[in-house]
């Protein structure tokens, strides 16, 4: 995860070298994962484990290419990362004591969006839509305790799925110019991600790490 985003620094820091009208922006907010498959919903049920454990922070570094007054061509890459310890809801131990279990997902994102500012940007407050695709290095891991189905007995278990793969975003929001060279946004992200979990998970539904992101911006324009 370190490499790609290294390799995204670099990358961003190069076009911006070769471009005239340009604009970085750093972005933070939240990641609201909808978990709306199979896995999702196992772990749900036997593990004390809701769709709310899985929201976390979501950091951002958008690259813009302002082609005209109304278009842009943008670049961002983006971290989100989280882990769960849980519980089993309905088995424990002998002695009584409670059996954990960890689940984590790890999404890093390389994106590129076509970007329209309806009214234009020269003015103090305006809106933006953005619509494109990336490639997502993501990582899913469950490790502790598990049951065994025929015996209840219990074991220690390891079990992941790592890949990259191609998705979609879009986005919407608004840019407050703060003056010439700054300004700061508040903005919707959706991100459509639907991926094949691998050998340790043979016979489940695609995973599913869509997700609302809603974030704060500060903008640089470098022209």
């Amino acid at each position: 995860m370190k490499r790609m985003m290294i390799v995204w620094l670099s990358v961003l820091l190069t076009l911006s070298m070769g471009l005239s009208a340009q604009s970085l922006n750093l972005k933070a907010g939240v990641f609201i994962p909808f978990m709306e498959s199979d896995l999702w919903d196992i772990n749900r049920a036997n593990l004390e484990f809701e769709k709310a454990d899985m929201v976390e922070l979501y950091y951002g570094l958008e690259y813009e290419w302002l082609m005209s007054e109304r278009f842009s061509l943008s670049f961002e890459g983006g971290i989100y990362k989280k882990e769960k310890r849980s519980y089993y809801r309905d088995f424990e131990y002998e002695d009584g004591s409670l059996i954990p279990q960890n689940i984590s997902l790890r999404i890093t994102s390389l994106e590129a969006t076509i970007k329209l500012y309806p009214i234009g940007r020269r003015r103090t407050f305006y809106p933006f839509l953005a619509l494109g695709g990336g490639l997502y290095a993501w990582k899913y891991e469950q490790w502790g305790n598990f049951i065994d189905n025929q015996d209840f007995s219990v074991y220690e278990g390891y079990a992941d799925a790592s890949k990259f793969s191609p998705g979609f975003t879009g986005k919407a929001g608004m840019v407050l110019r703060l003056g010439r060279n700054s300004g700061i946004s508040l903005e919707a992200r959706y991100l459509y991600l639907r991926a094949e979990l691998g050998e340790f998970f043979e016979g489940f539904e695609k995973l599913d790490m869509r997700g609302l992101s809603i974030n704060a911006g500060i903008h640089f324009f470098l022209w």
